[in-house]
């Protein structure tokens, strides 16, 4: 797992990931939702375009990019315990030291590590998580688990913010064995969940 000093230089410099998935070293993700959004069906003959034409992807990652931003500048000011706003880039830069002063170090990397997760997401990087929604959290006892089937490395969270997994005091994680019991601990009668 990244650091939050990695998972923020990712977003705003370099994509560079982990030794686990590593980045191609290019623009920072963030940039690349940005410059994503610019693509459009342009015609080859220099003329305008048709009618109803549309750019050929969602303007999700544009909107993924501002919610972003405006959440860290409003993240930075929490932490900083200021009404005073800065540039969306100077806000997430400023976080981990703004973590670390305020102890607020793993609810922080939480949020930066959702934002990471989403883009990469958003940008294709990597597949979308599932709700195993008939799966109870071992922690919590919630329905509140999602997953990822990567083929390196299958892996589920719960997402219940009062969840305690007790080793670690954060929400409950499960990967290897760990994930098999998850799977085994599912309601009564319930059918089972499409991965």
């Amino acid at each position: 797992m990244q650091t939050l000093d990695e998972l923020v230089a990712d977003l705003v410099d370099r994509y560079t990931g982990d030794k686990e998935h590593p980045g191609d070293g290019g623009p920072g993700l963030i940039h690349r939702l940005d410059t994503l959004g610019l693509r459009s069906r342009q015609p080859s003959d220099g003329g305008h375009a048709p009618p109803g034409s549309r750019p050929p992807m969602p303007l999700d990652a544009a909107s993924w990019s501002q919610r972003i931003k405006i959440e860290a500048i409003d993240l930075d000011m929490r932490l900083r315990g200021s009404a005073r706003t800065q540039a969306w880039y100077r806000a997430l830069k400023a976080i981990p030291p703004g973590a670390e002063a305020a102890g607020r170090v793993p609810e922080v990397i939480r949020t930066v590590g959702r934002w990471h997760g989403t883009v990469l997401t958003v940008l294709g990087l990597r597949g979308p998580s599932v709700h195993f929604r008939h799966a109870l959290c071992l922690a919590c006892g919630e329905r509140t688990v999602y997953g990822r089937a990567d083929d390196d490395r299958p892996r589920a969270w719960c997402i219940n913010d009062a969840c305690d997994d007790g080793d670690t005091g954060q929400p409950a994680r499960y990967e290897g064995p760990r994930l098999y019991l998850l799977t085994e601990n599912r309601t009564s009668g319930a059918p089972e969940a499409q991965v």
